[in-house]
């Protein structure tokens, strides 16, 4: 070996060392990280002393060279990332942009067996979580019944479950009653549906079962079946399950509405509707 490569090598070596040993001591330590997120996380949310705040499931995150994990405050969990070094944090779930986010809130939609308007290759699909006794789920009926869809006619499919609110005394009978028909017969389903958000002022807890029995008259829906399922609460586990569903989805008031896993919540005017429909034609 040549002196010059000797030296050389003897440059090269010592540098290295050092950077190695840069690196190193830029790196924090997991419970460094816990302390610190900890410690600003408290202040950033408000959160009083009393209530114990706790760091979880620290690990690598999928963005190279940074670490993840939960902190957990009055029993709600906050998911993290942080630079390795423990200077830079953000809060809340991480997002794949390779990935469409929107396609996994609908396969979190339950809809086998559900009655839906509109034709079933429908390229925007809407579900809409809703309460028959809320005066801004009125308020949502008359915009996707009235405007929605007679704008877009068979490029729209509609869905409705039940998301009934425990102050409203009626809410839930009155959704028991209906999936008691929808149970029976689809376009009587629709019939009781409309009813029932166009007469909120005529409604109440002892009538709801009696106003669902005029509306079904001339139908195929059989009055004593009707009356075994409403009675014994039959279509309850039904609507139980729409309600967890809509929590899952975040949405916890009505109405709440989700376009091809875009979520709108709240008694928006037809625009909002609008701008979110047209935006997925455009994609398909």
């Amino acid at each position: 070996m040549s002196r010059w490569k000797s030296r050389s090598l003897w440059i090269i070596v010592p540098a290295l060392v050092g950077l190695a040993g840069v690196c190193f001591r830029a790196h924090a330590s997991d419970d460094e990280i816990g302390k610190k997120v900890s410690e600003y996380y408290r202040r950033k949310a408000n959160v009083p002393p009393n209530v114990d705040l706790k760091v979880g499931s620290m690990g690598p995150s999928k963005i190279k060279g940074a670490m993840t994990g939960t902190i957990e405050a009055g029993g709600q969990k906050v998911q993290f990332t942080a630079s390795e070094d423990g200077r830079y944090v953000v809060f809340g779930d991480l997002e794949d942009l390779t990935v469409d986010p929107f396609a996994a809130v609908m396969q979190k939609i339950d809809l086998k067996g559900r009655v839906f308007k509109g034709p079933k290759d429908a390229k925007v699909t809407i579900v809409e979580y809703s309460d028959y006794q809320c005066p801004y789920c009125s308020r949502g009926y008359n915009t996707i019944e009235k405007e929605v869809l007679k704008e877009y006619g068979d490029k729209v499919k509609f869905y409705y479950k039940n998301l009934p609110l425990s102050f409203h005394p009626y809410a839930e009978p009155a959704a028991i009653a209906a999936e008691c028909v929808s149970m029976q017969d689809e376009a009587a389903f629709w019939k009781v549906y409309s009813y029932f958000f166009e007469n909120q002022k005529d409604m109440n807890p002892q009538n709801v079962k009696d106003k669902a029995l005029e509306q079904i008259k001339g139908t195929k829906v059989n009055e004593a079946k009707f009356n075994d399922c409403f009675d014994n609460k039959k279509s309850l586990d039904r609507i139980k399950a729409d309600s967890a569903e809509a929590q899952a989805l975040g949405i916890s008031g009505t109405p709440g509405f989700i376009i091809n896993g875009r979520a709108l919540k709240g008694a928006y005017p037809f625009p909002q509707f609008k701008a979110v429909i047209d935006d997925e034609l455009a994609r398909k």
